[in-house]
């Protein structure tokens, strides 16, 4: 077996979408534009139904990797959940490729971490993740991740790519070109959506990917 971080996607709502082929295939587009940034273990493939799974070395890529998809999802009409869980990985059927069947701790520790996801819906705002680490529910992961999502919950779609473009590390200049709006009305987006603060999460879970 080996340690491994795996995540478990599931699509907010996608019984409701009039395409759910192309609601899918979104998730799968904004997970492979994260793997330029935070390089996978295994990239996210398809499980079942609307249920995705992906492997990452450490929880904070993880969470590194949830805040980027999160973003590009709130400049869409696609919305995401997370588990995050930690633990024991192996294939128990097929071969490591697209046919394979995972278990381990890593995804008993994932599925509880989906599953608290749901329960916590309309309780806790916009909840869209939570971590388990092996057996510990790690309270200032899960804190942090909460204000995230709730942050990102009450974005804006401009607001949400300019927080990404910052994560990106694009200038307020190029992203006021970007968006066809000045310098100062990007710096003021950032303060008052949360951005700016978002940007030093990011960078606080990149430089301490335990």
């Amino acid at each position: 077996m080996t340690e491994i971080v795996g995540i478990i996607v599931d699509i907010v709502g996608s019984r409701r979408a009039d395409d759910r082929a192309a609601v899918q295939a979104s998730v799968h587009a904004m997970f492979r534009e994260v793997d330029e940034i935070v390089a996978p273990v295994r990239p996210l493939w398809s499980t079942a139904g609307d249920e995705f799974q992906a492997m990452y070395s450490t929880v904070a890529e993880a969470c590194v990797v949830t805040t980027l998809v999160r973003l590009a999802a709130a400049d869409s009409e696609t919305d995401v959940r997370f588990g995050i869980g930690r633990g024991q990985s192996h294939v128990v059927s097929g071969v490591a490729d697209e046919v394979s069947i995972y278990d381990g701790s890593a995804w008993w520790a994932a599925r509880r971490a989906i599953d608290t996801v749901h329960r916590l819906a309309g309780r806790t705002g916009p909840a869209r993740t939570w971590a388990v680490d092996n057996d510990d529910e790690p309270a200032d992961t899960n804190a942090a991740l909460l204000l995230r999502d709730e942050i990102i919950g009450a974005m804006k779609p401009r607001e949400a790519r300019i927080a990404r473009a910052m994560i990106g590390g694009q200038s307020q200049a190029q992203i006021a070109e970007a968006e066809g709006i000045t310098q100062s009305a990007v710096s003021q987006s950032a303060r008052r959506s949360g951005a700016a603060t978002l940007v030093t999460v990011q960078s606080l879970w990149m430089g301490g990917r335990a």
